[in-house]
């Protein structure tokens, strides 16, 4: 049983968790704070910088923090065992039960590509979050902004919602754009993080339904589609 000093150190996130979780189920249980995939994890989480250096003391999700994090979470699965878990590993692990690992692996591999690229994610709202977590929920905001653009130029001939068909009345272009935003029609995480987005990736929506449809993603926790949205928005 690993042994940590711990206290004072900040809470473990949705994304770190995450990570952990996927990395109990590659394993099929905990494994210790010697083993090559446990020091890569506390290595990525040290090098990331979901939370500021000067808020973590030096044992910070150190190799003894990240396999006692797998007990925690072995323990949210399964309360007979008798050990701790915090309120966020059960909500994990009830997210993602074993027969999801494979989804998970898929998020946990975004999550580690995005913070590999950017160690300090952009802040959302809990409101924007994704069920990818925070990190993949930044990298969507961040090349929804990139491609808008490009989607707007090709579509500028019909500007049009595809989720609640609105369209704009007559007036300048750069007006009539300033309805609209690019939103991605499918998981980031389903792209792995370093493929690149295309536009036909991409959906034209009101700022009102790329709102709703986010917000309906983080209520939910599931991804909802542009063609589910529709008709729930229809209801």
């Amino acid at each position: 049983m690993p042994v940590t000093k711990g206290a004072g150190n900040p809470d473990w996130t949705w994304d770190e968790t995450l990570l952990a979780l996927d990395l109990l189920y590659r394993h099929d249980g905990p494994i210790d704070r010697h083993h090559p995939d446990v020091i890569d994890l506390s290595k990525a989480l040290r090098a990331a910088e979901i939370y500021p250096r000067e808020g973590r003391k030096d044992n910070f999700r150190n190799p003894d923090g990240v396999a006692l994090k797998l007990q925690n979470l072995l323990s949210a699965i399964d309360p007979t065992r008798g050990l701790s878990s915090s309120k966020r590993d059960k909500q994990t692990v009830a997210e993602f039960p074993a027969s999801r690992k494979v989804e998970l692996a898929n998020i946990a591999a975004t999550i580690l590509y995005e913070l590999s690229v950017n160690p300090a994610p952009t802040e959302v709202s809990d409101d924007e979050v994704f069920i990818e977590g925070q990190t993949v929920t930044a990298a969507h905001r961040r090349r929804d902004q990139r491609l808008r653009r490009r989607v707007l130029d090709k579509r500028k001939d019909m500007l049009i919602c595809e989720l609640c068909d609105f369209i704009p009345p007559p007036m300048t272009g750069a007006l009539r754009e300033s309805f609209f935003e690019a939103h991605h029609v499918v998981p980031l995480a389903e792209a792995k993080g370093h493929v690149a987005t295309r536009v036909t990736d991409m959906a034209l929506l009101c700022a009102g339904c790329h709102r709703f449809i986010h917000k309906l993603i983080s209520s939910q926790r599931q991804w909802v589609g542009i063609k589910e949205a529709r008709s729930m928005f229809a209801r």
